[in-house]
Formats: structure tokens, C-alpha cells, sequence
């Protein structure tokens, strides 16, 4: 078939990005190969537009219809059933971890994985508080309502009594009385009747004010009831527990790059780790968005792993997204994420995290390319960190709106200190000041206090008298009413009837008024105590807070400093946010040495090898072991994406000069990694 000169063209611009891919598929893997990757962007990047104009008549003159060509892209092992950590909601962002299982540990499911700072217990203790005093308020404004019902209930009876007086003096005969007193009679009857219509609507809003003030009382204490749910529910959702069973693996900060641990500061919703199961070893893979064009569903690609140096494995391509993604990390490019599913894993010992290159390829083709070798090198090189098993972390108080301190006295770092003796001394001038003003508000309650037990013991003394005086007024109209009624004129004897009727019945609404006086008395007091005791608790707290600025040593310990968020590292003056750890205490006698192995490197060590460590400062080489190896790769960090892999090493001997916190050299003595199988015999194995 004839070529067209665009395809002729095609093929001189796509000819250069094949044989660059082949040959960083020969001779790099892993972050490596993404790195080279990323310097050819520019290149496949300048190829895009041309494969996309040209794909269609590329097709047309192609009878099969596809586009082919080898393509190299990157990728890393994941857990098909690892879980994402996230880190749970607060008052504030971000939040201190106070509590977070360290990586590598084993968990069970509904154990506590990660528990943040949270002030629900201070909103708790607030809340609580406010439905007691809505309920002492409540009650005191209904006692007032029922002492102002009672006086309605005075008026409406005694403008009965007068209506039914008026009545009387009406049913006298025109006949039988002067004019102007039969007209004066009847005025009064119809002014009494629409006096006792006024009365009876007063009582009734008197009423309706008692039990709308009812309702407001439950509809508020509904209120904080509900937020004090919230402030449970709020307690609860900040921990989180693990819903399988599973490796908890530890991520990292988004803003800082620091990798996540207790006593850190995490970013609300922030991916903090994941919880690894055992469940199949798939490959995520991120393709150009250049090469898109090239790879297809179901697709045979062949996979080497740094950490697995001669190893080729078999596997296919699953879900490919729809839509490409930024990953930072490896440049301003733009990737396409797809799913790899490994044919044949047995006999690899695959880790979450692990690195792994992928080719577009026939099998058979790569199998055949040669594999260039490199000596490994006989001796490594790390950088590591003294750090101790045991450590308390040295963190300002927690005070409830107090955000920022400064640091006016720290210990210097390294330096030994015994139980008891200051480590650190805050600085927070908004508390000085506010329990200055609590203090201040304590005392005028106070007086307010005594003064409201006068007027309370004045108001019962003369409710008391008002009772007397109800019964006397009672005690006469009975015995008024007793007299012959043949001694009195029947209009008199009527009327002294209804006077005694109308005592006896505000005898009893003075009782009543007096109770409901002294219980409205008893709810201010209460509510005034209240008050008291909540002012009290605040300087209590504040109190508190203020000995908390001054830090001390729980136990005998060395002092090692930490970095803010712009890794600088705390000292006297620095500006520290709430919660924020500033150094650590750490046992000297439970020391170890904490270092990172690069991915490609990890096969030239092993456990319980001998190591060298050098501390540069004191000028002290120490023997050491391997001990521990991390359970999964990860990032160095955000700022630097090489994958690594922890390893832990234990002094054969503790050394006296070294300290916790102090930079040290590694030197490991490397043994050939063993290879079980060529790499056209991995092939055959895959297939």
C-alpha cells in the first residue's frame, strides 16, 4: 500500500518517542521510568495534534483499522480491598491526631485506627449547662406568668362579686326607689358586666402566655438537646474505626509533605493512610495522555517491578477512566488511570506501593529484548534518624478559644531533663485578660446574689402578710354573714353573702399567689447559682490553662525539636498553633535508627544484616542490625516522589554519645539479589 506523505510524516515524529521508549523499557523501571517519562511529554505532547488529525485517515488507508505502537507507561501495586483513612471532622482545620496506630500494626474490625482533638466535651459541659439554665428560666418566667394569672384570677372574681352586688341593687322595683338611684343601679350593672367581660379576656391571654412561655421552654431545651446530640455524635465521628481487618499503612500531608503520625496535624477530609487487607495484588497505571490513542481494554501488557529486579509478569488491561488527571508529582503532564490485572503472581512477593513499569508489548517481544544488567553496587549509603521507641510529645494547652501562643522559653535540643522540670513556657496574653474579666464578673454576681436573697426573703414576708390578710378579710365577711337574716335588710344580707363568698375564695388565690411567688424566687436563685458556678468553672479552666503554659517533664527524657509547617524548626519566639506538638521527649535508653531503602535497592538488603552507623557530629561509628522492614513502599514524600521503604535498625551495643534526634550515615554491605528465573523464563511462567 502506498503511503500518504501525512503518514509518512506521522511516522517520522512517532518513530524517535518508539525507540526512546524502547530503550528506557531496557534500561529503566519504576520512578525512573516515570521521570524519563516525563521529559519525553514534550515530544509525545508536540505528536498529540498530529495523531489526532491524522487518526482518522490513518485509519482509511490502514484495512485492519487499528493504531499500534509500543507504548511505556508507569504505574504502582495496590490492595484490591485497601481501605482509605480519612481524617474526621472538628471544630477546627487542621487537627491535631492525638491518637493513631503506628504503621505496620494490625488491626481488627471496630478497633480505634485514628481519634482527633476535638472540644466536644467542653461543648458538651456547655450545653448541658444551658438546658439546666433554660429549664431554671423557664420555670422562673412561668412562676411570674402564674403570679400575674392569679391577680387575673383576683380581678375576675372580684369583679363578679361587684356584678353580682349590681344585680342585686338592679332587681330593686322602679316603684319602690327614687329615680336617680334606679338609674344609677343600672349603670352600675351594665358597667359591671362589661367590667367582667375585660376580666375574663384577661385571664384568658393570662393563660395563653402561660403555656405559649410552656411551649418556648420546651422547644428550647429541644433545641439543646439537639445539639448536644450533635456534640456526642461529633465526639463519636472523631474516631475512626476500622471496618475489616487489615495493615494500617500511613499517608502523608497534603500542605507539608510530612508523613502523618500521632501527634500531628491533619487537614479535615485529608486522605491519612489506608487500612491494607489481604486481599489480590492489582497494578494502578497511569498512561499519557498522549498515548491513550495506543492502549485498549483488555490489552496484553507486560509489568516489571523495581523492587523485583529480573522478574517479567503477564497482565491485562481493565477499566481505563474516562477523562485524564494531573499527578503532581510527576509533572504538569496529564495521565489516564488504568486498572492492571496481574495474570500470574506466584511466587512474588508483591507489597502495596511497589513501583512497576508497563509496556504496551507483545509478550514474546519483550522477552526477547536483552536486559541490561548493572552491577549492583557493594555498599549502600543511607541517610537516617536516631529516634526512640518511648516519647512524650511537649503541646501547648488546650484553652477554648485560644488559638495561637507564643513560645517564650524552650529547652535546648539535646538537652537531658529530669521529671518535674520545665520543658517549654507558653504565652497567652487573651487568657490573663479573660480571667481578669470572669473574675470581675464573679464578684458582681456575687453581691447580685445577696442582694436577690434580701429581696427574696422581703417578697415572702410580705406575701405572708398578704395570706394574713386574706384570712382576716375571709374570717369578717363569715361572720358578717352569719348575723340573723331577719336582723338585716334582705339587699344587705345578699350582698354580705357575696362578700363571703368572694374572701374565702381570695383567701385561697393568696395561698396560691405566695407559693408561686416563692418559686419564681427559688428559680432566679438558682438560675443566679447557676451562673455562679458556671463563672466559677471558667476561671477554674482558665486557672488551669494558665499553669498548663508552663510545660513539664511527666518523666526523665531528652529534648528533641520539631519542625513548623515551613520546616523550621521551633525556638523562642515562634508563633505556635493550638495542639501543635513543638518537640518530643524521648526515652535515650529505647533508641533506634530509622532509614529509607529506594525501591530499586530494596532487593540488595535483607533482614538481620549488619550495618554501620555513623554519627558525623561525634565522629562515632556504631554496629547495628536490621530488625524490621516496613509493610508496604511509599513516597519519600509529596516534595520528593521516590518510592522507598522503611527499615529499622537496633545498636548491638547503646551508644552513650548518641542522642535522639541526631542525623546519622548508614553504610550496608549488599549481597547479589537472587534471581529465581531469566526474564524469557518469567515470560513463559506469566503466559
Amino acid at each position: 500500500m502506498k503511503r500518504s506523505p501525512k503518514s509518512a510524516h506521522l511516522s517520522a515524529v512517532i518513530s524517535p518517542i518508539v525507540g526512546m521508549s524502547l530503550l528506557l523499557a531496557s534500561t529503566f523501571t519504576g520512578q525512573a521510568l516515570a521521570q524519563a517519562q516525563v521529559e519525553s511529554n514534550a515530544a509525545s505532547k508536540a505528536a498529540t495534534n498530529v495523531v489526532a488529525k491524522d487518526t482518522v485517515a490513518s485509519a482509511k488507508a490502514d484495512p485492519s483499522g487499528k493504531l499500534s505502537r509500543a507504548v511505556l507507561f508507569a504505574g504502582e501495586v495496590h490492595a484490591s480491598d485497601s481501605i482509605p483513612i480519612l481524617v474526621p471532622t472538628s471544630n477546627v482545620s487542621p487537627v491535631a491526631l492525638r491518637y493513631y496506630v503506628p504503621e505496620g500494626a494490625r488491626v481488627k474490625a471496630g478497633e480505634v485506627v485514628l481519634r482527633v482533638d476535638v472540644q466536644g466535651n467542653s461543648d458538651i459541659e456547655r450545653i448541658e449547662l444551658e438546658i439546666t439554665q433554660a429549664r431554671q428560666t423557664n420555670a422562673r418566667e412561668v412562676a411570674d406568668l402564674e403570679v400575674r394569672q392569679i391577680e387575673a384570677e383576683k380581678a375576675l372574681i372580684t369583679a363578679r362579686a361587684a356584678l353580682a352586688k349590681a344585680k342585686v341593687d338592679a332587681a330593686l322595683p322602679k316603684a319602690q326607689i327614687a329615680a336617680l338611684d334606679y338609674d344609677k343601679y343600672q349603670g352600675e350593672l351594665d358597667r359591671a358586666t362589661k367590667d367582667l367581660e375585660v376580666k375574663q379576656k384577661a385571664l384568658a391571654i393570662a393563660s395563653e402566655a402561660i403555656q405559649r412561655k410552656i411551649e418556648d421552654g420546651v422547644l428550647a431545651v429541644k433545641k439543646s438537646e439537639i445539639q448536644l446530640a450533635f456534640a456526642k455524635t461529633q465526639i463519636a465521628q472523631a474516631e475512626v474505626r476500622a471496618p475489616k481487618d487489615g495493615v494500617v499503612i500511613h499517608g502523608y500531608d497534603s500542605w507539608s509533605g510530612k508523613r502523618l503520625d500521632e501527634g500531628g496535624m491533619g487537614h479535615i477530609g485529608s486522605l491519612a493512610g489506608h487500612i491494607m487487607g489481604n486481599g489480590q495484588m492489582s497494578v494502578v497505571a497511569y498512561v499519557l495522555e498522549a498515548d491513550r490513542l495506543f492502549i485498549k481494554t483488555g490489552q496484553v501488557v507486560t509489568v516489571r517491578f523495581d523492587a523485583i529486579p529480573g522478574r517479567l509478569v503477564k497482565g491485562t488491561i481493565g477499566n481505563i477512566a474516562g477523562a485524564p488527571e494531573a499527578k503532581a508529582t510527576w509533572g504538569n503532564g496529564r495521565y489516564f488511570k488504568a486498572d492492571i490485572t496481574l495474570s500470574d503472581t506466584q511466587g512474588l512477593s508483591l507489597q502495596h506501593g511497589m513501583s512497576a513499569a508497563i509496556e504496551a508489548i507483545d509478550p514474546s517481544v519483550a522477552a526477547a529484548r536483552k536486559t541490561v544488567n548493572k552491577t549492583p553496587p557493594a555498599q549502600l549509603n543511607l541517610e537516617g534518624d536516631v529516634l526512640s521507641r518511648q516519647s512524650y510529645a511537649v503541646a501547648p494547652p488546650s484553652i477554648q478559644n485560644v488559638w495561637e501562643f507564643n513560645l517564650v522559653m524552650l529547652a535546648p535540643e539535646g538537652t537531658h531533663v529530669k521529671e518535674g522540670q520545665p520543658v517549654a513556657v507558653f504565652e497567652a496574653n487573651e487568657v490573663g485578660t479573660r480571667l481578669d474579666t470572669f473574675r470581675s464578673s464573679l464578684k458582681e454576681k456575687q453581691r447580685a446574689l445577696e442582694k436577690l436573697k434580701l429581696d427574696q426573703a422581703e417578697t415572702l414576708r410580705a406575701a405572708d402578710l398578704a395570706v394574713s390578710e386574706a384570712k382576716s378579710n375571709s374570717e369578717k365577711a363569715v361572720r358578717k354573714a352569719s348575723l340573723p337574716r331577719e336582723l338585716v335588710k334582705r339587699v344587705d344580707y345578699d350582698k354580705l353573702v357575696v362578700e363571703r363568698e368572694l374572701f374565702a375564695q381570695l383567701a385561697q388565690l393568696a395561698v396560691r399567689q405566695r407559693d408561686a411567688q416563692k418559686r419564681a424566687k427559688e428559680q432566679e436563685m438558682l438560675g443566679m447559682k447557676t451562673e455562679l458556678a458556671q463563672l466559677q468553672k471558667k476561671i477554674d479552666v482558665l486557672e488551669k490553662g494558665l499553669k498548663g503554659l508552663t510545660v513539664t517533664a511527666p518523666r526523665a527524657g531528652t529534648v528533641v525539636h520539631l519542625s513548623n509547617f515551613n520546616g523550621e524548626k521551633f525556638a523562642v519566639g515562634s508563633r505556635v498553633f493550638m495542639s501543635s506538638a513543638i518537640a518530643n521527649l524521648a526515652d535515650p535508653e529505647k533508641l533506634y535508627v530509622s532509614a529509607k531503602v529506594p525501591e530499586a535497592q530494596i532487593s540488595l538488603i535483607a533482614m538481620g544484616q549488619k550495618a554501620k552507623v555513623t554519627v558525623p557530629g561525634a565522629n562515632t561509628v556504631v554496629a547495628a542490625t536490621i530488625t524490621a522492614m516496613g509493610p508496604v513502599f511509599h513516597g519519600k514524600s509529596s516534595n520528593q516522589p521516590i518510592v522507598v521503604r522503611d527499615i529499622e535498625l537496633e545498636f548491638d551495643g547503646l551508644p552513650k554519645t548518641v542522642k535522639p534526634g541526631t542525623a546519622v550515615q548508614v553504610q550496608l554491605e549488599t549481597h547479589k539479589p537472587a534471581t529465581t528465573a531469566t526474564t524469557s523464563s518469567a515470560v513463559k511462567g506469566a503466559k
